[in-house]
């Protein structure tokens, strides 16, 4: 990996570099089926899970040693959030989620997440939507 030049480089992004070989990214958005500029959303922050985690574990990751040395340790306490809580979007709906519950949602919106995805899709496919909307089994198993 190449050291960083001039600017510090943030530590969520050391270990998304290496979580990344292992995602599975689906080959279509979950709400619309567009194939096209497709990304992965995380229903939780991985950015608040890895600053909760180090704080909590009293490790400092404020340096690219420091999160590298404890990086892979973060990456298997969190394979379920890394890689079983996500859904593949389009770029369109990512951003549009992100509009509404922020670029690092607070933990407590994963079901509120879930619910509003579910919804864009079923308007999509051209579903009646009703406000009790349910995450389906996706989220049944885990939360």
């Amino acid at each position: 990996m190449a050291k960083n030049t001039g600017n510090k480089r943030i530590p969520v992004k050391h270990v998304r570099d290496k979580a990344k070989a292992a995602y599975e990214k689906q080959d279509h958005c979950y709400v619309c089926s567009s194939c096209d500029d497709l990304e992965l959303h995380h229903f939780h922050s991985i950015t608040i899970l890895l600053e909760t985690w180090a704080r909590v574990k009293q490790y400092d990751i404020s340096t690219d040693d420091g999160i590298l040395a404890v990086r892979d340790e973060f990456i298997a306490e969190h394979r379920t959030e890394l890689y079983d809580l996500v859904r593949t979007l389009c770029n369109k709906h990512h951003v549009n989620l992100h509009k509404i519950f922020g670029k690092a949602p607070n933990p407590n919106s994963v079901e509120r997440q879930a619910r509003w995805i579910d919804i864009q899709r079923d308007k999509h496919q051209g579903k009646e939507v009703t406000t009790k909307a349910t995450t389906g089994s996706f989220f049944s198993s885990f939360i």
